[in-house]
């Protein structure tokens, strides 16, 4: 529907990619910039909620040549993961806490951003460090997508029985589905936690002082968590 200052309003967007949804918008309006509609580049101002939070955003739209290009910047605050569609039963896994962050889209299709997480809760299908759910104050990562690979960077998450870091790769390219997962990084249990893990994890491991290296690597729809 139409909306005031001039632009239009939806409800109820919903966003998928290859017919898995990845979220629902539920209410969005989309303002253009006046002045910018007599220009070849309409700058656009989006705003609107997502997961029980809110985004905001600017958008250029180029016409000059023979294809549009369009640029866009978001910011999102408050986002609910659990209401996230794409987060629900990744792997068998779930999430819950809240998501911050900024976006960026380039005119040759390229994401990139800054995303943080608080209160992060996950649950795994299967035992990790002999533990199924692990709880997270703070997690925060750099992320890139582009030409189907989601490229993860400075991955860092703050635990109240754990520590780590990520970093590497996520193909969602149906050519790389056997090796599409390649994720190293590095986990520093806090010593209540390995109190508690004794008996239940190898004594060598229990000894180790530094930080554990790890690696996710396999199949996107199942890969496999390894100790090095």
């Amino acid at each position: 529907r139409p909306s005031l200052p001039a632009g239009v309003a939806l409800k109820g967007v919903r966003i998928a990619h290859g017919g898995r949804p990845l979220a629902v918008v539920d209410e969005l309006t989309v303002h253009p910039e006046l002045l910018t509609l007599l220009q070849s580049t309409t700058v656009y101002r989006l705003e609107g909620s997502l997961g029980g939070g809110a985004f905001s955003g600017r958008a250029e739209v180029d016409s000059a040549g023979a294809t549009p290009k369009t640029r866009m910047t978001a910011q999102v605050g408050g986002v609910q993961l659990q209401q996230l569609p794409a987060l629900r039963d990744v792997y068998g896994s779930r999430f819950s806490g809240r998501m911050d962050g900024s976006l960026a889209l380039t005119d040759a299709g390229a994401l990139s951003g800054k995303l943080s997480a608080s209160e992060l809760q996950v649950e795994l299908p299967m035992p990790v460090l002999a533990q199924t759910r692990f709880a997270f104050r703070s997690a925060d990562a750099d992320i890139a997508l582009q030409n189907r690979s989601l490229l993860v960077r400075n991955g860092r998450l703050r635990g109240t029985e754990l520590d780590a870091e990520v970093s590497g790769t996520i193909s969602f390219d149906p050519l790389q589905a056997a090796r599409g997962v390649n994720l190293v990084g590095r986990v520093t249990p806090h010593p209540a936690f390995m109190a508690k893990a004794e008996g239940s994890l190898p004594a060598g491991l229990l000894r180790r002082r530094a930080a554990i290296p790890f690696r996710v690597s396999g199949p996107l729809d199942a890969p496999g968590f390894s100790l090095n």
